[in-house]
């Protein structure tokens, strides 16, 4: 599903994208640097630990933000993955990286609050409403 009624917006969306893509990119290369930096050094384990899990959660946003320019350089920017309704644009201006619309998005999320793993954690990925959401 091509979105044809994009009325030219999609240059747009590029370039919010990129900007965000370079912005990401910078905060992984410097938590990573850190998390190095701690992990070699003298520093506590924990502090590490921390630099690590906020290194990965930064990853996944820039990969999220890839995966949004992929959409938009396939004409699929702003439809949902789930169902191919349209994405308000209010949402996509609060959130680019959106994979679902609102009505997926619940959907979903009330399949996964339902659902745990073998240790009783919640699942993740594909029904998150926000960047993020659908990775696998």
């Amino acid at each position: 599903m091509r979105r044809e009624e994009d009325g030219g917006s999609g240059p747009r969306w590029r370039a919010i994208l990129e900007a965000r893509w370079r912005i990401r990119l910078a905060e992984v290369t410097e938590l990573s640097m850190a998390y190095h930096g701690a992990a070699s050094g003298s520093t506590e384990d924990e502090q590490a630990r921390r630099l690590l899990h906020r290194a990965v959660a930064a990853r996944q946003r820039l990969a999220d933000t890839e995966d949004a320019l992929g959409r938009v350089a396939a004409g699929l920017f702003g439809r949902c993955e789930q169902c191919g309704a349209t994405v308000p644009e209010v949402l996509l201006a609060a959130a680019p990286e959106l994979r679902y619309c609102a009505t997926c998005a619940r959907a979903a999320s009330g399949s996964l609050t339902a659902s745990t793993n073998a240790t009783g954690a919640k699942a993740t990925g594909t029904a998150v409403a926000g960047a993020g959401a659908g990775r696998g």
